[in-house]
């Protein structure tokens, strides 16, 4: 069953006060947090990113579609797939307001797939950074009631040989099989939550063998 608006504010204000406070204590850290920065906790060294997950992946980062392009300077063939495959109100694709990655022109997807390739730590960089000196990254693995960190360095030191791997809705960058981050998009009901590029980082990425 869905989640009511309330429901849904009072578990990101558990997660995100709560959850979060306790973390920061445990690690001597203060709260950060809010939506302006990737900052959830900070001793005055150690910048870290706390994600509480109660599952095997959860959001990492959340832009718009023209954001992303102009940040990572993207081509036009690049820019089509994005506006494809994430959608716009003015597609009309058999009643879909996207395209899924089979049903995107060659060149488009050809394109982005050799921008990922040759910009990997660029893109990684964004979604765990985004212009922000995070040092560490906390996965708080809620319903295991396990706790995972990361350093930045580690963290690109395990995706280095990781590979893109494209699925009918999503992007996944793989290592052995597990995904560490996927791509989708948003796809909320509302048109101004609708078409966003929305990224997922994934427990794998911490359990893996560096």
């Amino acid at each position: 069953m869905p989640l009511t608006a309330s429901q849904g504010y009072k578990i990101r204000e558990e997660y995100s006060d709560i959850k979060e406070k306790n973390i920061c204590d445990a690690h001597g850290l203060k709260q950060i947090g809010g939506s302006r920065t990737k900052i959830d906790g900070s001793n005055g060294t150690e910048n870290k990113s706390i994600k509480n997950a109660s599952g095997s992946s959860t959001q990492v980062h959340l832009t718009t579609q023209k954001h992303f392009c102009e940040i990572l300077d993207l081509d036009d063939d690049s820019r089509k797939f994005v506006e494809l495959f994430c959608g716009n109100p003015t597609i009309d694709n058999n009643g879909k307001d996207r395209y899924h990655t089979s049903e995107i022109d060659g060149k488009y997807l050809a394109e982005f797939c050799v921008f990922l390739e040759k910009n990997k730590f660029k893109v990684v960089d964004l979604i765990i950074r985004n212009g922000f000196n995070i040092t560490h990254v906390i996965y708080n693995d809620i319903k295991n009631n396990v706790e995972y960190e990361l350093t930045y360095d580690e963290i690109m030191d395990r995706v280095k040989d990781a590979e893109w791997i494209f699925s009918k809705g999503g992007i996944h960058l793989k290592l052995n099989g597990k995904t560490l981050f996927h791509f989708q998009r948003e796809g909320k009901k509302k048109p101004s939550n609708r078409y966003n590029v929305l990224w997922h980082i994934h427990r794998n990425l911490f359990k893996c063998a560096s």
